[in-house]
Formats: C-alpha cells, sequence, structure tokens
C-alpha cells in the first residue's frame, strides 16, 4: 500500500475495510504520535465523495486500519 505520509495534495480513491469506496483530496496527514488517543496514522479527505454520491460537507478521517488500498487518480 501507498505510504500515507507521501499523499498529502494527492487526488485519491479509498478503498475502505467495510467495502466502500470514497474520492476526495488528501488535505491532511496525521502523524501517529499526534493523534491521541489511538496513536493510529491518518488522513483527512476533503471534498469527499462516497460511492453513492454522497458529498460530505465536511472533511473526513480514515485511520490506516479503516483502509484497504488506495488508488492515485491522475
Amino acid at each position: 500500500m501507498v505510504k500515507l505520509a507521501t499523499l498529502e495534495g494527492e487526488k485519491i480513491k479509498l478503498f475502505s475495510q467495510s467495502g466502500r469506496f470514497y474520492e476526495g483530496i488528501v488535505g491532511d496527514y496525521i502523524y501517529p504520535e499526534d493523534n491521541a488517543p489511538e496513536e493510529i496514522e491518518a488522513i483527512v479527505l476533503d471534498n469527499t465523495v462516497r460511492d453513492d454520491g454522497y458529498e460530505f460537507e465536511f472533511p473526513v478521517e480514515f485511520t490506516a486500519p479503516e483502509i484497504k488500498s488506495i488508488e492515485i487518480i491522475k
């Protein structure tokens, strides 16, 4: 899998462990030590659209264990 820390600013398609996919722009990377109390790395997607067309009003955070795979959209 792609290193989450390298994705900031990239437009991606994220496939979750729950079987859904999301598209958005990685607006932020959260280091494990900054993500209390879990201490798990995460990314925050801006302009997020879910596979059913739902557009999130606010940014959405995904922790590493929630992510099945990521595809960078060119």
